[in-house]
């Protein structure tokens, strides 16, 4: 820059200010020459009595009236005017300038080195033409300025520089470009750009990039508290996420994150919208992408699946994200999502999980009006356990009495699920009731007798009828317990005083306390659950499956303890849930208004009825069709004591911890060919020599194996046809072993394999 005009004001007798008009690049240079000089510098943010507080223009000219005795030296450089007064407005910098143009210095001289008021000036020149000819106004080669500004309140505190003081002194020292300061001071006038920061969002949007939050997402009070937050992590974001637990929440913390305390679940929105990238292709990205603020999200992630078609590509992968997320809510949350889904019958069941009890019963719903959807396995496994075959075979049954009860329950379970009645079933059910066949059974006291052996723990659950058979069998596979089944009769009539002894014998200190809830739901009050017009659906069936699923796992917990060798799971009675739809009268009235619901009642004689067994040594009359006598009470939502075979019929379950040392491994299983005719033929090594009978279950189906020696087994299996890979378990006698994997090849490789094999023996001649 050029000094020479400053240096020959100084050197003149000039005692008024000198006008020094520069743009930012020349006010660094005239300052670093100015220091090197023997002048005193005049800031105007010394004039400004409190950090944010506006210069005080008197003491400015106090200063300038007394600069020649209150300086060091009388050459004086004024610094941080020009650029107040464009912060001020050009009506207040014409005034100051065009005032201090007259001023007296007395002995001293005043250089006003200025920026950003270079159009004033030359007004102020224009207007009087003494200024130049007395040589007290100069404009540098460069005027240019790049100065603007960003301000917010104090409050939000999201600058280094507080206050218009400080804001002053950075000005004085030169700086340029986009300065930004905290201050209360509004500037409407200023002739250079200012963008002011009015809310807290705002304030974090200038340190932090929001571009993909916006200020919607939250009110004024969530924004201030994340923005104090913000400050004290020095507006670094991640270790504030970091410090609240989101960077590795698992999918099991997903609710209590999103409905914690209210701030804290807004901040995990938040976070989750800030990194929705890296959602892309989840479920998280679909629902942040479609819905806007906390509680849109809140709906999204219960409700956005309604309108995925099941069969959209993306759909198998968003499901099983969404369950996990939602494995932890409560059920009054998932109640709303369970009445929004029922918009379109054909897609609701898919969109349904087994995580909740509503959910569960909504499923049985559905499928009481539509049948049994092609993935109930996925959507509710333990159903679809309950309501797979169960084969009566083994314990030696007769072949053709095994097969009628199998049938007869697989049919009884699907009519219960479907909430429905069939002639051809109920024509069973009368024939049965003649025939009793359920008298070829031992009686269930005889076999349990036969299960104390001073280390085994007896487990009642009242009410437990062998239609849950497969469910618990699965249970035991689950938890790796070997299992063993047999099924004997109940006393007649049905109810629990006359089938009680086989607890009562048992030693007190061998007995785990008895489980009633499972009889209560069926047909007590404090079960919560009543057979009606308006809720005609089997939906109790779901807290049936739950109090079995926890009475299996805590025998799996004593056995795990070593208290107990084994734990025999047996039951007084079943139930009927079909003769409770059945609502069959008898002509009889009697005296039977109890919790039995005319299923049996006091003998009295001359009862004609044909499906009436009349058990005059026990005092009782009991019905083995599904009528009822007349002027009992109705039944909740199943019945006992009567002589169905799902109220006679019960289970006598032996659980034990597998014996992990034993092995069972496919032998050659890459040779393994289907046969559409003739299936496949298995080789089995077990590495321990057995003397029990060894079986193998497929589809619910007993395989007899033929012994080739001590430690093999072959299996003809007819049922598999097609290649493919298949689960199987081998049974010992009645007890569940192991589980077996069987890669099956179709025919045709093997055919393709002979023609190799032949090729290579071509070669090898």
């Amino acid at each position: 820059m050029d000094m020479k005009p400053i240096e020959e004001y100084f050197a003149s007798k000039t005692h008024k200010p000198f006008y020094m008009v520069v743009g930012d690049k020349e006010y660094g240079e005239a300052i670093d020459s100015l220091k090197s000089r023997a002048i005193s510098f005049l800031h105007i943010s010394e004039c400004c009595k409190n950090v944010d507080k506006l210069p005080d223009l008197d003491a400015m000219r106090e200063k300038l009236e007394t600069a020649d005795v209150s300086f060091s030296y009388n050459n004086i450089v004024m610094l941080g005017l020009g650029e107040y007064l464009a912060l001020c407005g050009n009506k207040r910098a014409n005034d100051v300038l065009t005032e201090l143009k007259d001023y007296n210095l007395g002995n001293a001289q005043v250089v006003l080195l200025l920026r950003c008021v270079e159009p004033q000036v030359r007004s102020l020149v224009k207007n009087d033409k003494r200024l130049v000819e007395s040589g007290r106004v100069a404009f540098s080669d460069d005027l240019a300025t790049s100065l603007c500004f960003k301000f917010s309140n104090p409050e939000f505190g999201i600058y280094k520089i507080n206050g218009v003081k400080n804001l002053l002194k950075t000005l004085e020292e030169g700086g340029d470009n986009e300065i930004s300061a905290n201050t209360i001071m509004e500037f409407g006038d200023s002739l250079l750009p200012i963008q002011r920061v009015r809310d807290s969002y705002e304030a974090i949007a200038k340190n932090i990039n929001m571009d993909e939050v916006s200020k919607e997402y939250g009110t004024e009070d969530m924004w201030e508290k994340l923005l104090t937050d913000l400050r004290n992590k020095n507006f670094q974001i991640n270790k504030l996420f970091e410090e609240y637990g989101y960077t590795d929440f698992q999918d099991a913390d997903f609710y209590d994150l999103l409905y914690g305390e209210e701030y804290n679940s807004w901040l995990f929105y938040i976070y989750l919208v800030m990194n929705i990238k890296a959602y892309e292709g989840k479920y998280l990205g679909y629902v942040l992408k479609n819905s806007t603020g906390l509680s849109g999200f809140k709906r999204g992630i219960l409700c956005a699946i309604i309108a995925l078609p099941h069969t959209n590509a993306e759909y198998q992968v968003f499901y099983k994200e969404r369950k996990r997320l939602l494995s932890h809510y409560p059920e009054a949350e998932i109640a709303p999502f369970v009445n929004d889904n029922r918009v379109n019958v054909g897609e609701s069941v898919y969109k349904l999980t087994d995580n909740t009890l509503v959910e569960k019963q909504e499923i049985i719903i559905w499928i009481a009006n539509n049948g049994l959807p092609e993935n109930l396995g996925e959507l509710y496994p333990d159903l679809a356990a309950y309501i797979n075959r169960y084969p009566f075979n083994g314990n030696g049954l007769d072949s053709g009495f095994a097969a009628r009860i199998t049938t007869y329950f697989e049919k009884y379970k699907e009519l219960k699920l479907r909430n429905s009645l069939t002639d051809d079933f109920l024509k069973e059910v009368d024939k049965l009731a003649l025939e009793r066949i359920y008298n070829r059974l031992p009686k269930r006291d005889e076999l349990i007798k036969e299960k104390n052996d001073g280390s085994t723990q007896l487990f009642w659950i009242d009410a437990l009828g062998v239609e849950y058979l497969g469910f618990i069998v699965e249970l035991a596979r689950r938890r790796g317990l070997k299992i063993s089944v047999e099924i004997g009769r109940a006393e007649l009539p049905t109810i629990t005083c006359e089938n009680n002894a086989f607890f009562n014998n048992w030693p007190e200190d061998l007995r785990h306390p008895k489980e009633e809830e499972l009889d209560e739901i069926k047909h007590k009050n404090k079960g919560g659950y009543y057979y009606s017009l308006k809720n005609p659906y089997p939906i109790h069936l779901a807290r049936e499956l739950e109090i079995i699923e926890k009475a299996v796992g805590d025998a799996a917990t004593t056995l795990g303890l070593r208290k107990y060798d084994r734990v025999v799971i047996a039951s007084d009675h079943g139930s009927s849930r079909l003769a409770v739809l059945r609502n069959k009268e008898e002509k009889y009235q009697t005296d039977t208004k109890g919790e039995h619901s005319g299923r049996c009642c006091k003998f009295f004689s001359g009862c004609d009825l044909p499906f009436a067994i009349n058990e005059e040594d026990r005092g009782y009359i009991v019905l083995a069709d599904y009528g009822r006598f007349k002027g009992s009470r109705a039944a909740n939502v199943e019945v006992h004591g009567g002589a169905s075979l799902e109220e006679v019929i019960v289970p006598i379950i032996t659980l034990s911890l597998n014996d992990s040392s034993f092995v069972v491994t496919v032998v050659d299983g890459e040779k393994i060919r289907a046969d559409y005719e003739k299936g496949i033929t298995v080789t089995l090594h077990v590495n321990k020599i057995i003397r029990d009978t060894l079986t193998v279950g497929y589809e619910n189906k007993r395989y007899q194996s033929e012994r080739i020696d001590d430690n093999h087994f072959k299996v003809n299996i007819l049922d598999i046809k097609r290649a493919g890979t298949y689960s199987a378990d081998v049974h010992l006698g009645n007890a569940l072993a192991s589980h077996i994997e069987i890669k099956v090849a179709g025919k045709s490789a093997a055919v393709n394999d002979d023609f190799e094999n032949l090729f290579c023996e071509e070669e090898s001649k």
